[in-house]
């Protein structure tokens, strides 16, 4: 649970929500990073999701996001406003909001979180490149555990 009211003020990346696998995949720029890093990103991995919803919020051009979102495809920045969690018998029921782009809400029986952190490297005036702390390796900002 620490992870996911952990994921407060954090940049939403991306979400995928798949039916099909009752999945929801939630992938953050998280504000708590590792000493020496200068980039945390937070994966959350939610089973079993059922009703799931997209309330949209005040913002048209967001709007169109239904089913999954990535940052990549508009310049809004989208945060982590508020993490609602209700406990159920064997499931729980979870609205994340996101201010002015809406929310998103669904119940799920487990959840799992990982997290990786990155160096950043500014490369142009508004360019950066991100490798990981750990191995080194090379990462897409708008896709870190891809």
């Amino acid at each position: 649970m620490g992870a996911l009211k952990g994921a407060l003020e954090s940049l939403l990346l991306s979400y995928q929500y798949e039916a099909s696998k009752k999945t929801l995949v939630v992938v953050l720029d998280h504000p708590d990073k590792a000493a020496g890093a200068d980039r945390a990103f937070l994966r959350l991995r939610f089973m079993d999701v059922s009703d799931f919803r997209r309330v949209p919020g005040t913002f048209a051009d967001l709007q169109r996001f239904k089913e999954s979102y990535s940052t990549r495809e508009t310049p809004a920045a989208t945060v982590v406003q508020q993490v609602d969690i209700e406990k159920k018998e064997n499931s729980l029921c979870i609205a994340l909001s996101f201010g002015s782009f809406g929310e998103l809400t669904f119940g799920c029986r487990s959840f799992s979180a990982e997290s990786r952190s990155a160096h950043a490297t500014k490369t142009s005036e508004n360019t950066w490149t991100y490798h990981d702390v750990d191995d080194r390796k090379p990462i897409d900002f708008y896709d870190p555990f891809a």
